[in-house]
């Protein structure tokens, strides 16, 4: 089915027809009779909504799973100041049913051009031992296609699918300035730190429909992992020096900079110390441009993760009147196929 709305889209008042996929599921009993109703977290690529389901909850329950992939229909209500679908139906859909571009997010650059600047990057490394270490990893198959799919977080700073790899050519164009403006770094083991940084990001995390930590992620990182996989493929290097090991592993697990983060060194060469920098410097741009490119003028609420509000322009908007509620008394639900044909024929003429 072609997904013709996206949550982002989806105001009070709306009809929904949409595929989502379910991202929470949990049973609220009913206050004044037996049985229960389900809440539910619904997710699209552009964002998450809540959804209420009342009647014939037990069914859904039994037949709806937590990362399924569902057609839901009903309608947009406010509850608390905040959007909520009333859910009339809801459809599991099997593989080939949606586009999974539609449900989660992709990286908007050209996967191929990104990594033939990565490949590009690793051919002009000119230390054999650290050439030979980055080949180990971009010339197994199995590796690059996780590292080209792969978010850079969970939901912090290139959170998407190519989210890895972008962040990762990212910080490449950095170093290439800071290089220029530092020429005491050595360029071979900072290319190498970056290309290798986030390695582990592909044992951290698994994504199919959607992406979520994996157990080894949960309890030992991503730095913990990369360097795990960066002894494995030194070991199989012959003859490769104990120093350039201990300054390559160095900068892995240093490279979130301070203790507070709970890194086990913090740096202490300058190629770790640049790697530390530029990877901040990247990872907090990045958030800041997702929040100032969905603004239109004034502040942000605060948020924790930069533990700041951002502000977004001059021109304040007039203050929001608060949002009324939305029951829509004259629909009665579950609705039925008459009243979404008849609105389906009406979305069909407008478009």
């Amino acid at each position: 089915m072609a997904k013709g709305q996206y949550v982002s889209d989806l105001r009070p008042g709306d009809y929904v027809d949409t595929t989502v996929i379910v991202k929470e599921k949990k049973r609220y009993p009913y206050r004044n009779r037996a049985g229960f109703f389900l809440g539910l977290i619904l997710k699209d690529r552009t964002g998450s909504i809540e959804g209420r389901v009342w009647d014939n909850a037990e069914q859904v329950d039994r037949e709806v799973e937590v990362k399924d992939v569902v057609r839901v229909r009903g309608i947009v209500e406010i509850y608390q100041q905040n959007p909520q679908v009333r859910v009339a139906s809801i459809e599991k859909l099997s593989e080939g049913q949606y586009d999974r571009t539609d449900l989660v997010p992709y990286t908007e650059k050209d996967p191929d051009a990104l990594f033939e600047k990565l490949t590009s990057s690793v051919e002009s490394v000119q230390n054999e031992y650290l050439k030979t270490l980055l080949n180990r990893f971009f010339e197994n198959q199995e590796f690059v296609r996780a590292f080209r799919e792969a978010p850079a977080t969970y939901a912090g700073h290139h959170a998407w699918l190519g989210g890895l790899m972008e962040h990762t050519v990212s910080l490449l164009a950095l170093a290439e300035s800071a290089l220029v403006q530092y020429p005491q770094i050595d360029r071979d083991l900072l290319i190498t730190g970056i290309l290798l940084h986030d390695v582990g990001r592909v044992r951290e995390f698994v994504w199919d429909i959607d992406w979520e930590t994996t157990d080894e992620g949960r309890l030992l990182g991503h730095s913990v992992l990369g360097d795990e996989m960066i002894c494995r493929e030194i070991e199989k290097i012959s003859d490769f020096p104990k120093e350039l090991a201990m300054r390559v592993r160095h900068m892995v697990i240093s490279h979130f900079g301070t203790g507070e983060w709970g890194v086990p060194k913090v740096p202490m060469t300058l190629e770790a110390a640049a790697l530390s920098y530029l990877d901040r410097l990247d990872a907090r741009m990045n958030q800041m441009q997702q929040l100032v490119g969905e603004g239109e003028g004034g502040w942000t609420g605060y948020i924790r993760a930069l533990r700041r509000r951002m502000y977004l322009g001059a021109v304040v908007p007039e203050a929001a009147l608060p949002a009324e509620e939305v029951t829509s008394p004259e629909i009665e639900l579950p609705l039925t196929e008459w009243d979404f044909g008849y609105w389906l024929e009406e979305k069909e003429a407008a478009e």
